[in-house]
């Protein structure tokens, strides 16, 4: 059984999963708990070689208040757990996960406030790229995810909704820094070498005149998605189409010069 712990999934997060992006969102404030609530205590992470029958996808109870800052994460992942085939539930504060090779992967929360603020949600299974997808929420920003192998659990860490290419051998993601910055300005592309994801393409966009958001592939070689530029901050987004295509070896924005993979 894997045991997944977050308590380092801000500070030492590159050394713990190997994470492959740019850089980590900064350090942000906690959200507050709601009353009553009391962190779970997280022990740091030890594989096993137990087997653990089949888990069912079950309904997490409606038991968060509204105005609870989970409870909008906790209604996603219920939608979310849909997808998963039957091998993703929640127990409390751990999301299980079980392996095709006949392991689990626990992945439980930390909230305690700073840097080890980390609370895994699930996002869905990506099945072309056979892979499950968990977001996880951070104390400031949009967070990060994880790509997380079904049979073996390997996972790899980036920082934006990874999107799957319809024929299984991509995903792209994009991340928007906004107003306060806490995110990475960029949109990027990873490819499936055998089970691991690499990083195959990546361009930074905080320096330029608009902010990539909603990648959708059209094929596996075309991925459009939403420009969003505004004249100054705290003005609404303008949002305007864009085009990322493959090309041989080149991923090419559709108004731009070629982009040579990375």
């Amino acid at each position: 059984m894997f045991n997944v712990n977050f308590r380092w999934i801000t500070a030492s997060l590159v050394l713990s999963i190997g994470c492959t992006a740019e850089r980590s969102p900064p350090e942000p404030p906690v959200p507050p708990l709601a009353p009553g609530v009391d962190p779970e205590p997280v022990r740091a992470p030890v594989p096993s070689n137990s087997s653990t029958p089949p888990l069912v996808s079950a309904a997490i109870p409606e038991t968060v208040p509204e105005n609870d800052w989970r409870h909008y994460y906790d209604s996603t992942e219920r939608i979310a757990l849909r997808t998963a085939e039957g091998k993703v539930s929640r127990a409390g504060t751990v999301l299980r996960i079980q392996l095709l090779n006949g392991r689990t992967a626990l992945f439980k929360e930390d909230t305690t406030a700073g840097l080890k603020f980390a609370v895994p949600r699930y996002n869905g299974y990506m099945k072309t790229i056979r892979s499950h997808s968990i977001h996880i929420i951070q104390y400031e920003g949009a967070g990060a995810y994880l790509v997380v192998d079904d049979s073996t659990g390997d996972s790899t860490i980036v920082f934006g909704e990874p999107v799957a290419s319809p024929d299984g051998k991509r995903f792209v993601l994009t991340s928007m820094a906004g107003e306060a910055g806490y995110n990475s300005g960029m949109i990027e592309v990873w490819r499936m070498v055998g089970r691991k994801p690499e990083k195959e393409f990546h361009l930074n966009t905080e320096s330029g005149p608009w902010e990539p958001s909603d990648p959708v592939w059209r094929d596996s070689v075309t991925i459009d998605f939403i420009r969003n530029t505004h004249e100054r901050p705290g003005d609404p987004y303008v949002e305007t189409p864009g085009r990322l295509t493959r090309t041989g070896t080149t991923w090419m924005l559709s108004d731009s010069m070629p982009h040579k993979s990375q």
